[in-house]
């Protein structure tokens, strides 16, 4: 079994935060595998890990928007209308899969859920390493193996993070298109289909327990987890030592 928890929509720094604590749960001795879904209430980008801040800048669309710096690598995430899922568990177990199964489990998926509602979906078999498909400041303006592709567009995309007994992937999945990054087509923009972040949560959280083995009960954050992302929240990713970092 696993812990479901869907939060509300909040501010990118807390939803940073709430990620690293459920990290560092997961190493406990009773170490909890927990499934997040989540949501932005303000749009807001998130910088991979070694991106350099000031990259920022040369994206005019995103310039005034909320910035975060994420702890997992990758390009940057215009969180505004997508769903943002996380998975930790840990690490000795990972549910008995590598973490290079985790992450395709994941996503796999996502693709058999979505196809209940005919979306033309399908996970890309091999990374694409030359020009601006692999260079993009943008997350989903790369491509590569694993990630969730509708018509030849990334639509989905997760990065793992491993620490001291517990593993962390979290990703996004493009729903429609932001104003805060209209080069960025969405589910809707491709398919023609606009889905609700209710109905993806349900879909897909059935297909991951089925493919898991695993049922899901929905949970909230323990107080000791509460405890560690005010901690998280203030002294690290609410931080400008860590936003600026690079």
């Amino acid at each position: 079994m696993f812990r479901l928890i869907v939060d509300p929509p909040a501010a990118g720094v807390w939803n940073m935060a709430v990620d690293e604590a459920l990290l560092k749960s997961a190493a406990g001795d009773d170490g909890l595998a927990t499934l997040r879904f989540y949501t932005w209430s303000q749009p807001t980008l998130s910088l991979g890990y070694f991106q350099s801040v000031t990259d920022r800048l040369h994206h005019d669309s995103s310039v005034a928007c909320n910035l975060v710096r994420r702890s997992t690598g990758g390009g940057a995430i215009m969180h505004h209308h997508d769903l943002t899922y996380s998975l930790t568990s840990p690490l000795e177990s990972r549910f008995s899969l590598s973490h290079q199964q985790l992450y395709l489990l994941v996503h796999h998926s996502l693709v058999e859920a979505l196809a209940k509602w005919h979306v033309d979906v399908r996970v890309q078999e091999d990374s694409v390493k030359t020009g601006t498909l692999s260079q993009s400041f943008l997350c989903f303006r790369r491509l590569t193996e694993g990630d969730v592709i509708c018509h030849g567009t990334k639509v989905a995309g997760s990065a793992q993070r491993r620490r001291r007994g517990s593993l962390l992937q979290h990703g996004s999945v493009l729903l429609s298109t932001s104003s805060c990054a209209p080069e960025l087509p969405g589910i809707l923009e491709l398919a023609g289909i606009d889905l609700s972040v209710e109905k993806v949560i349900q879909a897909w959280t059935y297909v991951i327990s089925k493919r898991l083995g695993r049922s899901s009960q929905l949970g909230t954050l323990r107080e000791e987890e509460i405890d560690w992302a005010k901690s998280f929240s203030a002294g690290k990713f609410g931080h400008e030592n860590w936003t600026n970092r690079r």
